[in-house]
């Protein structure tokens, strides 16, 4: 049985987030009907919604008429969901909103996912992702290969929000079954600039500039760059210090001096590749357990064969364009594992089928109407480790579950070098910490303990480990049988890459990521993007995993194993690109070579002082746009008369307007294309997120939390992602110091006093 039957959703999203977001809960067995223009969505001719808008049914409605305003309030009756991505106001206009529908229908989980939160001073800017990018400083903290703010070549914003869409459904629908009741949530693009930068922007009344450290940008660019190696095949990422051998060193590998200075590692690397082939070197440094990876293009991800093995690569056979290559479901559940995908329908293909059904109004007997928040009550055991393990616990914590962090008492290296970092603030908000050495027989107790009163355990361990610290899934549901186990593996729990840890930057290198960010088909070096995303993709698609795996439960009582990993939620948030039957990639537009925008009105401009960022999407924005730059003829020239000859020719439209920007400065042009109707946004600097965490409004949003900290003092970092209208989400404490929770946590497990001490004397147990 699919985990979602009987789940209806009602889908009037656009963009990226809400299609690809809720395709997610699609292929987990809900019925998701999308609602349409009778012309249909005016984006579907973009390659990706041939993708995120599979595995539904299309149901044609003119919602500002009285008769499809009827019709819509009908199906509306029928849902547990509805989805919309409008901007604010635009739903009220048409006594659709959340006030409008809920005394008719207080069963209804509405999700909202504008721009920016519908109550901000931003809620009236125009929302295009790339104008978010510019306005909330995201373009200036990626590196590039020149100074200023980098274009993203993906939707960074969107990519982030398209998976905290489902998980604010399934917690509210989680919610719902405690309190009968449904409410509205809500999460924005500019949140999913929150989601993607909290390893980077944190602010401390203490040691700031020492957490700020680690992850500065620079340039040239500098985090993860040195392991782009061109290889005399391809590219490729090596790790030169990253390796599971013990003893095993990247200088014994290739006759380097064993005191040759870090420093120098790389440069050597450099020289030595060139004459290796590729798949060469991939046999000898994985052989050796580094971690390393091949650097290629997303429409080459699809041949891998740990893609393949994941069963990442469906065929869905589209009656458009024929049998294609698509990116799969990027997590399993191993008692429900996604539905087999279908194609994308037509416009309003199921009207008359959905119209003909006889369905009741969804109801649910409350067991708990005072629920404060949609996890209160559910309990997290956090084994994680670095970034992508721990990220996802702390969005459950903010969805109000109780989580411990459990962490030996001895730290190796590495995580003592986050400790002290914007990397681990940016992930272990909001959990109690307890320090217990688990291979102790004393310390195993205590962890079965902790079992035995939890729901869900989580962590990211190389295949094995679990099982030899007792914390694997068949040793868990020994212990509690309705247990919820997640791993978030780097490439998954069998295949031919299963035995291997990795990063966030394989990843990326795998999936396009790297690729398309150089851009390496213009003839650039392909390029890490700073914001480690891939591992905060792969920590939202397990949170996914975790609230199926709840909602599974919460019908039947039984617990499961889920599991995603780095490469599944990289190549799943790369969607937009899919392989048709001669293999030919249909692709989003490309990224120039001076990484500032896909297109002539989708891009950064220089100006006189700062950068201005143009989103000209629509026909009517060429009109303005001519006008504005002073050009009127521009806009009956041939070359670019229509938006397709504006694409073939916009190198010579750039070679135009280019020096026109420069006259004036970014905010003289904001003014100028406001006036106009033209979407624009400068591109700011925020000085490591200061402009944004010191946003007073932010704070009252709580989209930023205001925290103090036992050593960094006042913390000012990222808030909630995701905002809940019944059951608030929210942050329940600042990042914890290790075992700062230790002695809170034995005593609350019936521990006495004396044996604590005994504990704490022998280091069984640990405060710090």
């Amino acid at each position: 049985m699919s985990v979602l039957d009987g789940v209806r959703i009602l889908d009037l999203t656009w963009g990226v987030a809400g299609p690809a977001g809720v395709l997610l809960l699609a292929e987990h067995g809900a019925d998701v009907v999308k609602i349409e223009p009778p012309g249909g969505d005016p984006y579907r001719d973009y390659p990706g919604y041939r993708v995120w808008n599979r595995s539904r049914r299309s149901v044609a409605l003119d919602l500002k008429s009285a008769e499809g305003k009827a019709q819509f309030l009908e199906l509306v009756s029928t849902a547990d969901v509805l989805v919309e991505s409008f901007s604010p106001g635009v739903m009220a206009r048409l006594g659709l909103d959340y006030d409008s529908l809920s005394a008719q229908f207080p069963h209804l989980v509405y999700c909202a996912v504008p721009a920016y939160p519908s109550d901000s001073r931003h809620a009236g800017r125009p929302g295009w992702d790339a104008l978010v990018q510019a306005r909330s400083g995201m373009q200036y903290e990626q590196q590039a290969w020149r100074p200023g703010p980098a274009f993203l070549a993906a939707p960074l914003p969107s990519v982030a929000a398209m998976y905290m869409v489902p998980t604010a459904i399934l917690a509210a629908l989680h919610a719902r079954e405690e309190t009968g009741r449904g409410q509205r949530v809500e999460t924005s693009l500019y949140q999913g600039v929150l989601a993607f930068t909290t390893m980077l922007w944190a602010n401390t009344e203490f040691h700031n500039d020492t957490y700020q450290s680690l992850m500065t940008k620079t340039y040239p660019p500098g985090v993860h760059q040195p392991e782009v190696i061109m290889t005399a095949s391809g590219w490729i990422q090596s790790l030169a210090f990253s390796t599971q051998k013990k003893g095993a060193t990247i200088n014994a590998v290739f006759g380097l001096p064993p005191d040759l200075p870090p420093a120098q590692i790389y440069p050597e690397l450099n020289r030595i590749y060139q004459d290796w082939k590729r798949e060469d070197l991939l046999d000898v440094l994985q052989g050796e357990l580094f971690q390393t990876a091949e650097l290629i293009p997303t429409r080459e991800a699809f041949a891998h064969p740990q893609v393949v093995f994941n069963e990442m690569a469906v065929q869905v056979d589209d009656p458009e364009v024929g049998p294609t290559i698509q990116a799969g479901m990027p997590f399993r559940l191993t008692l429900n594992p996604p539905d087999a995908p279908r194609p994308r329908p037509a416009v309003g293909q199921h009207n008359a089928e959905v119209f003909a059904e006889t369905r009741a109004t969804p109801s649910v007997e409350p067991r708990n109407p005072g629920l404060r928040s949609p996890l209160e009550g559910i309990r997290v055991l956090d084994f994680g480790r670095a970034f992508a393990g721990p990220f996802a616990p702390m969005l459950l914590a903010q969805l109000g579950a109780d989580v411990i962090k459990v962490a030996t008492p001895q730290a190796d290296p590495q995580q003592q070098l986050l400790q002290t970092s914007t990397v681990l603030l940016g992930c272990e908000q909001g959990k109690r910490s307890l320090l217990v050495d688990v291979k102790t027989e004393e310390g195993a107790a205590i962890v079965r303990k902790l079992v035995a009163r939890s729901d869900v355990v989580h962590h990211n361990m190389v295949t094995g480990v679990a099982a030899r610290l007792g914390i694997d899934y068949d040793s868990l549901r020994a212990i509690k049988p309705d247990i919820i186990s997640c791993n978030t593996y780097m490439y998954g729990p069998e295949g031919p890459l299963s035995h291997l840890g990795g990063n966030d930057s394989l990843s990326q290198a795998l999936t396009g990521w790297e690729w398309d960010q150089g851009p390496a088909d213009e003839g650039n070096t392909p390029l890490y993007n700073r914001f480690g995303h891939t591992d905060t993709t792969n920590a939202m698609a397990s949170v996914v995993a975790v609230l199926l795996a709840l909602a599974h439960r919460d019908r039947t009582g039984e617990g499961q194993e889920v599991w995603t990993s780095l490469l599944n939620a990289a190549l799943y948030a790369k969607s937009d690109v899919y392989l048709t039957e001669d293999g030919a990639a249909s692709e989003p537009p490309r990224m120039n070579k001076s990484q500032t925008g896909t297109g002539a009105l989708y891009r950064l401009y220089e100006t006189a002082e700062g950068w201005i960022q143009v989103a000209g999407v629509r026909e009517h924005h060429w009109t303005a746009f001519c006008g504005v730059v002073g050009r009127p003829e521009l806009e009956t020239d041939a070359r670019f008369g229509t938006a397709v000859s504006r694409q073939e020719n916009r190198l010579e439209l750039e070679a135009l307007v280019e020096p026109i920007f420069r006259t004036q400065t970014a905010l003289q042009w904001r003014r100028r294309l406001d006036a106009a109707g033209v979407p624009a946004e400068i591109s700011v600097d925020t000085v490591d997120g200061e402009s944004v965490l010191f946003d007073e409004e932010n704070v009252r949003l709580g989209v930023v939390a205001d925290l103090r900290h036992p050593t960094a003092g006042r913390l000012r970092q990222a808030g909630t992602f995701m905002r809940f209208s019944d059951t608030p989400s929210g942050v329940q404490r600042p990042p914890w110091t290790p075992g700062q929770h230790t002695l809170e946590i034995a005593r609350w497990l019936g521990y006495e006093e004396s044996a604590i001490e005994d504990y704490v004397a022998r280091g069984i147990l640990a405060t710090g």
